[in-house]
């Protein structure tokens, strides 16, 4: 069988190909591994899973690796060269081919919950929490109160974690929560930045599944939105949340004039944290 020569151009852009194959493979074990590594250092994380996007997307990186060369080997037309030609040359001008490995890097999710205190203060110091903000594990000895959470590693990483204290009765939950409300300082109206007045938090109170939560001051608009403070209420099922959110890569939440500002915070609710469902 005889093999065609292949242009510089094809051989280039075979090359190109191929490279961003092993970058993205690169990229995938070197977070993977981060991932693992994440997990067992943190006794308190448990199940993970990771979306399947990495698959199809090294599926289609091989794919295309493939049909090239077979393309090159068989194909003689010479029309079918020049537009083979003009695809090797766009392959080789567009810089996304560079970062096929950064858009498939796996975002590995880890749902965890914590059952003793000992692993509860290790997640607070990796988490630096505020107490002032939020509870301690053995603060609520009559309540019925899990801490639940959830981390994601990947390009980017953050975690979160949630107290969700049920009561007997509503009269409690609302004593509490009053308790909470009036020795603490709560936004008013979403902070936006001087700069280029994109959101960095975007609504002061909202509602999320019969839940109204409340977003926590105390100092914190410092950190927005990198580090947030919640508490929310349940009054159908007499139950507390206590929110904190550590994501040190979430620069803002919406662009200047986003019209939804409870939408995006019901979105980060539903992104960001494990609310024990």
């Amino acid at each position: 069988m005889k093999i065609i020569h292949l242009s510089v151009n094809k051989i280039v852009a075979i090359a190109l190909i191929g490279f961003a194959l092993a970058f993205h493979s690169y990229f995938w074990v070197l977070m993977r591994n981060g991932g693992l590594e994440l997990r067992e250092g943190k006794e308190y994380l448990y199940r993970g899973h990771s979306s399947n996007r990495e698959y199809v997307v090294i599926g289609i990186c091989v794919g295309i690796f493939i049909l090239m060369i077979l393309f090159n080997m068989f194909v003689k037309n010479k029309w079918v060269y020049r537009v083979v030609d003009l695809i090797a040359i766009g392959v080789l001008c567009n810089p996304l081919t560079f970062v096929i490995g950064f858009m498939s890097t796996p975002d590995i999710e880890f749902y965890y919950t914590i059952e003793n205190e000992s692993d509860f203060n290790t997640c607070a110091e990796d988490m630096r929490i505020d107490f002032e903000n939020f509870p301690r594990y053995n603060e609520f000895d009559d309540q019925d109160v899990q801490f639940v959470g959830k981390a994601e590693s990947g390009f980017f990483f953050y975690q979160s974690i949630t107290a969700i204290v049920k009561y007997d009765s509503l009269e409690s939950c609302e004593a509490d929560y009053e308790a909470y409300v009036d020795s603490h300082r709560f936004l008013a109206e979403p902070v936006v930045d001087d700069y280029d007045e994109d959101i960095l938090l975007a609504a002061p109170e909202f509602n999320y599944e019969g839940i109204y939560f409340r977003v926590v001051t105390e100092g914190e608009e410092d950190y927005f939105p990198k580090r947030i403070y919640m508490i929310g209420i349940d009054r159908v099922n007499s139950t507390l949340y206590y929110l904190y959110l550590d994501d040190h890569d979430l620069d803002y939440m919406a662009e200047s004039g986003e019209p939804d500002l409870e939408g995006e915070m019901r979105d980060l609710v539903e992104e960001q944290f494990n609310l024990g469902n």
